[in-house]
């Protein structure tokens, strides 16, 4: 998407709307002021529309990441109480 290209009016929605992803993401409470948006530049706006959709990237990123280490760590786990299991009944027999 080229941020440049856009009208002053629909950058400053983009940067509402990916703000508030952001603060859902983060379970935060949400606000409706955005005042401070017409105070600033287009080139102001531009940067924090493109830190906002940077720093949704990597949280959606960091959250892949952890859910795929907590599987990989209760896998573990459990692969680790199997083997336990089976090595207990086969001493038995």
């Amino acid at each position: 998407m080229n941020i440049q290209k856009l009208s002053r009016e629909r950058k400053e929605k983009l940067y509402i709307e990916k703000e508030t992803e952001l603060q859902l993401h983060w379970k935060n409470s949400l606000s409706s002021d955005w005042y401070f948006i017409k105070e600033w530049t287009d080139s102001e706006l531009e940067e924090n529309i493109k830190d906002a959709i940077g720093q949704l990237r990597f949280e959606k990123y960091i959250s892949v990441v952890k859910k795929v280490f907590s599987f990989l760590i209760i896998i573990f786990i459990f692969l680790g109480v199997l083997g336990l299991l089976l090595f207990g009944i086969k001493q038995l027999f």
